[in-house]
This record gives structure tokens, C-alpha cells and sequence, in this order.
């Protein structure tokens, strides 16, 4: 192992350790304030000067698309996906089947990592981020090498 593969391993256990942390706290959200937490997420990306900053960011990372092009795909996804999420439980009893003696119990799988492609480096980590706080999960995001800097930002509002 070389002095990189050393360094890496050392920063990857500190930021499971900070994840783990981070998602025992989580775990005690009731449904109200995690879905307070999945609204928050989104208008991370959402918010229209912030949005913008972050399509901006992307474009000259990347170097791929235009501006308004990720505007939209920024707000679109995420909107939707807030749709989607919007009313579904994620907490405690989910779901009973009381015929067959079933109870459907949601926990926290504990730290969620997820790689971000370089072609959207704001609105996929945004969604993969928003998921993971739906199931109280903790998520650690490895960007693009491509977008890390429109990732890194996104992460500060988050």
C-alpha cells in the first residue's frame, strides 16, 4: 500500500465515522421532522440564485450542457422527486397486514455511499442525498472528479 492508498483508507474511515454519527442522531427523527429535513435537502437545490450557482458550477466543471439546460434538470428532478417522497412513511409502522399477521417496521440501513456522475453533479447527488435522509440514513457522496467542486457546494447547504 502506497502513501495514497494510506491517506485514502484514513479519510473514507473518518468520514464513515462522522456518517455513523450523523445517522444515530437520525435515528430518532420521528416522520415530521424527517420530512422536514427531505424538504430542506431539496430547496438546497431548488432555491433559484443557488440553483443557478450550482448549474453554473456543473457547465464549467463538466464542460458538457448549458446553463438553462441544468437549471431546469436541477429543478424539475428534484421537485419531482419531493413529489414523489411527499405523504410516504419512512418511520415506524409502514404498512399491516393484520390477516396474515404481518407489520412492516422502517429502520435505517446506517451510512448510504453515493458516486455522482459527472454529467450531473448537482441534482443527482441532491436526489441520492434526499433519498437517503427519507430512511434516516446517513450518506457520504463521492463526486466526479469532473464536478467535485459543484458537488462540495451543494453538500455546504444541504
Amino acid at each position: 500500500m502506497d502513501d495514497r492508498e494510506g491517506s485514502s483508507s484514513t479519510v473514507i474511515a473518518a468520514l464513515v465515522e462522522r456518517a455513523r454519527v450523523a445517522q444515530r442522531i437520525a435515528d430518532s427523527y420521528d416522520q415530521a421532522r424527517v420530512d422536514e429535513l427531505v424538504a430542506a435537502a431539496g430547496w438546497a437545490i431548488i432555491e433559484p440564485a443557488r440553483n443557478r450557482e450550482l448549474a453554473e458550477l456543473a457547465v464549467a466543471d463538466s464542460g458538457i450542457g448549458n446553463i438553462e439546460d441544468k437549471v431546469r434538470k436541477n429543478h424539475r428532478k428534484t421537485l419531482g422527486l419531493l413529489r414523489d417522497l411527499k405523504g410516504a412513511k419512512s418511520v415506524g409502522v409502514i404498512a399491516e397486514d393484520p390477516a396474515r399477521g404481518l407489520v412492516e417496521i422502517a429502520r435505517p440501513v446506517g451510512v448510504v455511499c453515493a458516486i455522482t456522475p459527472s454529467t450531473n453533479p448537482a441534482a443527482t447527488p441532491a436526489n441520492k442525498i434526499i433519498n437517503a435522509l427519507k430512511g434516516r440514513n446517513a450518506v457520504i457522496v463521492a463526486p466526479s472528479p469532473k464536478g467535485w467542486r459543484t458537488a462540495a457546494r451543494l453538500i455546504e447547504h444541504v
